[in-house]
């Protein structure tokens, strides 16, 4: 009896399934029908009298089987094979709502914005950073500044104990006032190896011959200056107040009585007697050498109609010998007996190779004295610390009256030049093409959240890092303001790579090979059977009312691409679906070659990439 409201119960809920639910296909209808129909005939069977005829025409059993307990187990195994095939059916039916087919979304055609951007993060650097450091050791006698000053370039910051510096320092300054003493010396040495006239004049006399060794101070030769001749003679003293200093004066010599022209240079103020109680008054005059007189001619004077009282004899104006300076051997007299010469003219070249030795080792000293000076001059700087940079004291670490150990490294402070802030960005080698010098970044800084900072593309580096396989170039983005910046902040920039306004846009998905797009068109074919070629293009095998068109394609950002050609706004277009995806609850799909209705709202959007963000229709 219980077996019998089993199969009643089955048969119910089959016929129940089959009726009330349109969704179950008629192929599955039909194998409820049959399934029905054997629980039909096996609950006949089961009541019937004359058991054995009737389960021999029961589908399942395929021959007539012999009465008695294996019958009846027999019928109870295909109750029970019924059963599990009605589960089956019935849970492939209703386990989830996947559709067959190509699945599409409708995306209307608009106007909107695409931006490409790459993002990266870095730590802020200033322009500049220096640690102030010194390594002599010693007491520091004196800081000037407090941390977060501001300092300019070369401001005193530290004074160190320098006495020991200073004594250093004036050893060295004496040292080096000696060598240039011995240098110039030398230098003089050497120099009179070259011997040179002290006056202009004429070579009167040459005492030395070329190949001879003279000592310092020994004579080369002599030179007189008689280029101009003065006379003294007496005039009468009467005559001489009627004379006058620059007076043209006739000088006639003695001999050949020739008359050279000449000036009184000097009348004396005192006057003289002469034999006979003559009063005179002397007169110089001077006449120029035409080349034959020499000191000793007699002459008398003539001037302004009056002669002298008496004659004189010619002078030079002076006379030196040359002598040598240095020791040496004449290699060369370029000059001869009665030839003029020049102040500073050679006379005689002599050679000395210990003496160039001298020269060298000299001035080899003098530089040694010299770099010494310098060196002790710059460690007592050394103890004045300056700033090396114009910026901000960001640390400090040492005051006045610390003690430093000389050899060790100690960090006494930092500055940093936050006039210009910026920071590295590691770009994928995939992306590095596209970062240009001058592009525009939107930077957030971690600190300072609720702030947006905007900031240019410095420097593309051309010199990639490996790490994992994967390779990055640095990227220097520079901050347009820095205000409430500082070192060591965490900031991340959105390089702005492209961007175009105002275009029509469309879903990357929507884009299928060789540029073409779904479009819906209610006059297009009917269903996926049509087949034929518009504009070139395949139509086959599409939803009802669409058709391909080509498009010309631009920009894109991952997730919208802009259309350039080919569409125009308000147009319908397929974006698919994945297969087997299970679907939203709001979303209306196409399903194979029925149109269904368009999404609410617009295309759906997907989430732009980690370095790369996108602003679609209407952003």
């Amino acid at each position: 009896m219980y077996m019998r409201k089993i199969l009643l119960l089955l048969f119910t809920t089959i016929s129940h399934l089959c009726d009330n639910i349109p969704i179950i296909s008629d192929s599955f209808k039909r194998h409820a029908c049959v399934m029905g129909y054997g629980v039909y005939k096996l609950e006949k069977i089961l009541t019937n009298d004359n058991q054995e005829q009737d389960v021999a025409k029961i589908p399942f059993t395929g021959k007539r089987r012999r009465a008695g307990k294996r019958k009846r187990n027999i019928v109870i195994a295909a109750i029970c094979l019924v059963l599990v095939v009605a589960v089956y059916f019935t849970f492939r039916t209703f386990s989830s709502p996947k559709v067959e087919g190509p699945q599409y979304t409708e995306y209307e055609v608009m106007n909107g914005n695409i931006t490409v951007s790459l993002s990266g993060s870095g730590t802020v650097q200033p322009n500049a950073q220096y640690e102030v450091v010194f390594l002599a050791g010693g007491d520091v006698i004196g800081d000037t500044f407090s941390e977060g000053d501001h300092v300019e370039k070369g401001a005193l910051l530290y004074r160190m104990d320098s006495s020991s510096v200073e004594d250093s320092l004036e050893r060295a300054n004496l040292s080096l006032e000696k060598s240039r003493i011995s240098n110039e010396r030398t230098a003089d040495s050497y120099a009179g190896l070259n011997v040179t006239s002290p006056i202009d004049g004429r070579i009167s006399e040459i005492y030395v011959e070329e190949g001879d060794n003279v000592n310092s101070g020994g004579r080369i030769a002599k030179v007189v200056d008689d280029f101009y001749l003065t006379v003294r003679v007496p005039f009468s003293a009467n005559d001489a107040t009627s004379l006058y200093e620059g007076q043209q004066a006739d000088v006639t010599i003695e001999n050949t009585f020739e008359v050279l022209e000449g000036k009184i240079t000097k009348i004396y103020d005192t006057n003289r007697v002469l034999d006979g109680f003559v009063t005179v008054t002397d007169v110089d005059v001077t006449v120029e050498n035409p080349g034959a007189l020499s000191s000793g001619v007699y002459v008398t004077v003539g001037a302004g109609g009056m002669s002298s009282y008496g004659g004189g004899t010619l002078k030079g104006g002076s006379e030196e010998f040359i002598t040598a300076q240095s020791s040496g051997l004449i290699d060369k007299i370029p000059v001869v007996t009665g030839e003029s010469v020049s102040s500073g003219a050679t006379v005689a070249v002599l050679s000395n190779d210990s003496l160039d030795d001298s020269v060298k080792d000299s001035q080899i000293s003098l530089r040694e004295a010299e770099l010494s000076y310098e060196s002790a001059e710059k460690q007592l700087d050394d103890y004045n610390i300056t700033a090396p940079i114009s910026g901000s004291i960001i640390s400090k670490t040492i005051k006045a009256g610390d003690s430093l150990e000389s050899g060790t490294k100690t960090v006494m402070a930092v500055i940093a030049d936050m006039s210009v802030m910026s920071f590295t960005v590691n770009v994928d080698e995939l992306d590095i093409a596209k970062m240009k010098q001058g592009q525009k970044a939107s930077i957030t800084v971690d600190a300072l959240p609720e702030q947006i900072f905007q900031g240019t593309v410095q420097s593309v580096g051309i010199l990639g890092a490996s790490s994992n396989g994967v390779t990055t170039f640095p990227v220097k983005v520079v901050f347009d303001q820095t205000e409430g910046l500082w070192p060591g902040m965490n900031a991340t920039a959105n390089i702005l790579v492209d961007s175009v306004q105002d275009v029509l846009v469309i879903p990357v998905s929507a884009v299928n090979r060789g540029n073409t797009v779904l479009m819906k068109d209610a006059f297009a074919a009917a269903g996926p059977e049509d087949s034929g070629t518009e504009g070139g293009l395949k139509q086959t095998s599409l939803p009802s009312g669409s058709r391909y068109v080509q498009v010309e394609l631009g920009l894109n950002d991952n997730s919208f691409i802009e259309v350039k050609t080919g569409l125009k706004n308000g147009d319908i277009v397929f974006v698919p679906v994945a297969a087997d995806v299970e679907l939203p609850q709001n979303t209306m799909m196409i399903g194979g070659p029925g149109v269904g209705a368009r999404r609410e709202g617009g295309a759906p959007r997907s989430g732009a990439g980690a370095s790369q963000s996108a602003g679609g229709p209407g952003d």
